[in-house]
């Protein structure tokens, strides 16, 4: 991607969007962010961005969104692990689908798609690689919704000549990671953090800045078009250890409590949907105690392989774990 081709970014107000919004604009970039009507556009504009609106579950804004732009990186996405199937699917299938034949239509050259390691379906193998994909099928509506996108982003492209590229990430920190290190923070301070079968399981964790290089090379590099690349800091830390370090970091007791996996996921079913029927009944918005894309999360192996983006992108995740630990933890104790 040249300095003189716009980039239509959506997701830029989320964890990963943001920091990716950033890291366009400071490399003298045209970055065209995708805002829903009543979204915060100040950070944008702050970082040189320009804020457009549109939704995903509204074509018509899409193809607004799309128009003139060269290359789309697609962050945006309804993560959610109880949500209704209709909910997930109509952001994250639906949407997908939406947004690529508004960028094919629009003449768009590249299409990067940020799906997630999920859609392998947490084997609990070790390095589990990027063709691994339908050898363990998702158990969560989530997943499944980012594999069905995948399929139809490909689908789309392959009418038009667009060039995709797929980016799943495994765990992603670091600073602003809001529903992954600001809810294990915040279980740590409450005393209710809740580890699966001891937290030995690796966490499969990717500092945000180096996902954030991994999206940049898929962006340029001519070898990334038609590939899937993992995102894995390639870690031996286990989820025992990680929410130790930033249990010592804040200064608050490690986690107590730990439940068997399998007890866990069964009782995770259940909590799920008893929080649909009262969803349903009195508008309840806050997340379940246990889901079983947690118990999934923290109860599997997290080990995935990055050798394809390291061999044809030359990808090496620059930020250590003591870096990205530490720099999480700064965010952690402003907020």
């Amino acid at each position: 991607m040249s300095a003189g081709e716009t980039c239509l970014l959506t997701g830029a107000s989320g964890f990963i969007g943001g920091h990716l919004a950033r890291r366009l604009a400071d490399q003298g970039r045209q970055v065209r962010c995708l805002v829903r009507p009543g979204a915060a556009v100040a950070p944008l504009a702050a970082v040189g961005a320009e804020p457009i609106e549109g939704d995903l579950t509204r074509p018509d804004s899409l193809a607004a969104a799309a128009a003139g732009c060269d290359v789309v990186v697609h962050c945006a996405a309804l993560v959610s692990d109880w949500g209704t199937v209709a909910e997930i699917e109509r952001v994250n299938v639906a949407g997908t689908r939406d947004l690529a034949a508004a960028a094919a239509a629009a003449a768009v050259r590249r299409f990067v798609h940020v799906s997630t390691t999920d859609v392998y379906g947490h084997p609990g193998g070790p390095a589990v690689g990027e063709d691994a994909v339908g050898a363990t099928p998702p158990r969560n509506w989530y997943a499944r919704t980012k594999l069905a996108a995948e399929e139809e982003l490909r689908r789309v492209a392959a009418g038009s000549g667009m060039e995709t590229v797929v980016v799943r990430p495994a765990t992603v920190y670091g600073p602003g990671s809001v529903a992954v290190v600001g809810e294990i923070a915040a279980a740590l301070r409450g005393g209710n953090m809740l580890l699966i079968d001891g937290g030995r399981a690796l966490a499969g964790l990717c500092f945000v800045e180096n996902l954030a290089d991994l999206l940049l090379l898929a962006l340029d590099s001519e070898a990334a078009a038609g590939e899937a690349f993992n995102a894995d800091d390639g870690l031996a830390v286990t989820w025992r250890r990680f929410v130790d370090d930033l249990a010592a970091g804040l200064g608050v007791p490690p986690a107590r409590w730990s439940a068997p996996y399998r007890p866990a996921r069964a009782l995770a079913v259940v909590i799920e949907e008893g929080y649909r029927v009262l969803r349903r009944a009195t508008g309840l918005s806050t997340r379940p105690l246990l889901s079983r894309q947690a118990v999934e999360v923290l109860g599997r192996p997290q080990s995935f392989s990055s050798r394809r983006a390291r061999e044809l992108l030359g990808w090496e995740p620059r930020v250590g774990y003591e870096v990205g630990l530490e720099r999480t933890l700064d965010w952690l104790r402003g907020e």
